[in-house]
Parts: structure tokens; sequence; C-alpha cells
């Protein structure tokens, strides 16, 4: 079949797609980098501004496949929807071209968070507009983790066929975990090492974790700054509370807050500083589980505490450990620096691979450097592709973006099979 590859990228779904046969007549991607490498990996120029596209230049297809902007519903950014300048209009450019063409299949891939958006009236609405064009539409939340491939990623699937879509069921999900080593490269082309503050903070982690006795409960976040800490949380919040009553606890790492007014919320970490009378109950439960770890290790925390007030950003304050069960090292362990924090775990699957931070890239300790592009690209599917961005912000942000080609290819293998059995 013929299928168009709107809002294109790297290449995701026209990889997976005409690995199954099927014939890529037309793509679209507003960012020229990304034209050029498309042209050079695939041989077809695509378009530029969709919304500079008029449905009826548009090849005729049977499949279209859009893995169209993410950023107005994502947790990530201000979730503002279609009120967004830009992106917000895309999915009314895709029911144009929908209405115009009519294919007999749609695909496309967002984030997760639109299911929930607006309280679901946004997706409500727009599987409403799909369905008034005489679509079957159906709809899940997969992660390449799911099918043997290491990355935690979560994505909304949505596909659609004209009328029914018959008896198309889902890829069913491995049982066995993936393996990271896998998609591992001996030699990659570049070593991103960590920078000197970077290696610094995790030298301090790492010290942190060698000191802890074994069978000790560790946290998950641990949020050092309430080492010491004794202002209120449980049934107040500092900013309900009375000045004085401030005055008399303590802030971060147990600084005194007898100060000025103006200065007492810079003494009190960044997360108790909400104009809120009552914290949520899992802020309540993280403030008060780091506060009685260090009241049970506070002999042997307090000699490393003066290293861990070093390193100034609350984020590197925080340690999340999500290695419950292993032993206290980082050995074979993955580490991601997040504005979260600190976030150590097992290296069976690698983190999402996001666009907005290079600086998010996981880091891999035994083999003392960052996940290598080579390595991106094997995890996302791009594996042996020919042209791609070289720099890193380009890549990281490519990559982040891209759709993941096993997971398109496994979900495409089911529903085009509705194709091949109506033919037989």
């Amino acid at each position: 079949m013929k299928f168009i590859d709107l809002f294109a990228g790297l290449g995701g779904f026209h990889l997976a797609l005409s690995d199954l046969g099927h014939e890529c007549v037309f793509a679209c991607e507003i960012e020229k980098y990304l034209r050029r490498h498309y042209e050079e990996n695939f041989k077809i120029n695509p378009e530029g501004d969709i919304t500079k596209i008029k449905p009826k230049n548009v090849p005729k297809h049977d499949i279209l496949c859009a893995g169209f902007p993410c950023q107005p519903f994502s947790k990530a950014g201000y979730a503002n929807g279609f009120s967004h300048k830009v992106a917000g209009k895309m999915f009314f450019q895709l029911i144009k071209i929908i209405k115009y063409h009519k294919p007999k299949y749609l695909f496309l891939e967002n984030v997760p968070n639109l299911l929930n958006h607006n309280n679901g009236e946004t997706w409500n609405f727009m599987k409403k507009q799909i369905e008034n064009l005489n679509y079957d539409v159906d709809q899940k939340i997969l992660s390449p983790v799911d099918f043997k491939i290491p990355q935690t990623r979560d994505r909304l699937y949505i596909v659609a066929k004209q009328n029914k879509l018959d008896s198309f069921e889902w890829p069913k999900k491995y049982k066995t975990k993936p393996n990271l080593k896998k998609f591992l490269v001996s030699k990659p082309k570049k070593n991103k090492r960590l920078t000197e503050k970077k290696q610094n903070i995790l030298n301090v982690w790492k010290y942190f974790l060698k000191k802890i006795p074994k069978k000790t409960y560790l946290p998950n976040p641990l949020w050092a700054m309430e080492f010491g800490a004794t202002y209120p949380y449980e049934n107040e919040t500092p900013f309900s509370s009375k000045i004085k009553a401030l005055r008399n606890s303590k802030g971060s790492f147990g600084v005194k807050l007898n100060k000025k007014k103006t200065e007492i919320f810079e003494l009190i970490p960044k997360y108790a500083r909400v104009k809120t009378k009552k914290f949520p109950d899992w802020k309540i439960k993280m403030i008060k589980r780091s506060r009685e770890f260090y009241k049970i290790n506070k002999s042997w925390v307090d000699k490393i505490l003066p290293e861990i007030i070093k390193l100034e950003f609350e984020a590197y304050q925080k340690l999340e450990w999500n290695c419950q069960g292993d032993g206290f090292s980082l050995r074979k362990k993955i580490v991601t620096f997040r504005a979260s924090g600190v976030r150590i775990r097992r290296n069976k699957n690698s983190p999402t691979l996001i666009s907005s931070s290079v600086c998010q890239v996981p880091y891999l300790p035994w083999k003392n450097r960052y996940l290598s592009h080579e390595e991106c690209l094997n995890i996302q599917g791009f594996k042996g592709i020919k042209s791609y961005p070289e720099g890193d912000e380009n890549f990281y942000n490519t990559i982040g973006n891209a759709v993941n080609v096993g997971v398109i290819s496994k979900i495409a293998k089911n529903l085009f099979n509705l194709e091949n059995t109506s033919k037989k």
C-alpha cells in the first residue's frame, strides 16, 4: 500500500512501513536539517510547513502516518492543547487531509497525557472528529520495554480504519525482559564523558552509597535538604504558618530560620515554598521519609553531609534510588541527572530518551561514558541509518522526538494483516 509520512522527523514510520513492503509517496517535516537527512536516507525530499500544503497537492494514499506534535498535550510542557500557537493547530491540518483523501488507514502517535488532557475532553473531541469521517478508532498506551526493547517510553498509539477495524488486536506484550547490553556498541564514534562538575556530584553520591549499612531502607526519592529540617509540613506549610513559629524551626540542612521575613523562605527547600495551606499527601510522605532516614542514620550521614551541601543545586541534592533490593553500588547501574534528582536505576533498559535536554542523556558508569549516538539509534530502531544529525543538541532533539520503529512495526503488522486477510 501507499503511505504518507507527516511530521516525519528522522523517518520512524517510514522505516517500519517500508520494511513491511509499503511505499512512501509523500513526506512532510518542518525542520530543514531533518528534511536533508530524510532525503539522504530515503530519496524523498519532504515538504516543509504542513499548514502551507493544500490537501489536493498530497498524493493519493492508503495509509496516513503522523507523529503529530505532542508539546500541547505533554505533562512536560504547559499542556495548553489547541490554544498552542502553532502545534495546537496541527491536528486540524490532519483532519483536512483525511477528509479530502479518506485513506483506508490512519496511524498516529502522541504522548499518553493526550488521553487525560482537559479531563479527557481533548481526546474525546479529536476521536469524534475522526469518527465523523467514517473511521473506527482504537488507542492504546505502549512502551518499547513491552517488546524487549530496552527503553521505558510510554506513548499513545492511535489506529483507525474506514468503516470497521474488524479483528484488529494490539500486539501482545512480551513476558521476558529486555537486555540493554545487546544494543550497546563496543567502539562508538564519540565518547561523551562526564564534566568535572557532574563527576564530582556522582562521586559524592557514590561515597554516600558506599557508607550505607547493609539492609538499610533507602527512601526513593531521598531529599537531603530535609536532613535536620524541622519546618512544619504535615498539618500546615511554611506559607500557612505564623512567622514566629517558623523562626523557631529549621530549614534546609537544619539551618536556623531566625531571620528576617524576606530571608526565611530562601532557606527552605524550593518544593516547600509553594503558596498552599496543605501539601499533597505524596509530598508529605517524601518529606517524612527523608527526615526519618536522617534520624536513624545521622551518625554516619553527618560525615558526608558537608559534601552534599556543597552540591549547591537542589536537583543534585536529591537521590532517586530505583534499585530496591540491590547492593548500594553504582556498578552496572544507569545514571541520569534530572531536575527531580540524581536518578539511579538498573541497567536492563534505558530511561526515556527525551528531546528537551542533552544533560539528561543516560550515563553508563561501567563504560565511563554517556549512551552514544549509535546506541540511542539502536534503541529507537534506527540501527544502520546512514544520515542523522551529528551535533549533540540536534541529535538528542531528533531522537527524543522520534517514534520508536520497533513498536510501530509491531502495531503495523497487526493492523495491516487485516488487509492481507481480506485479500485472501
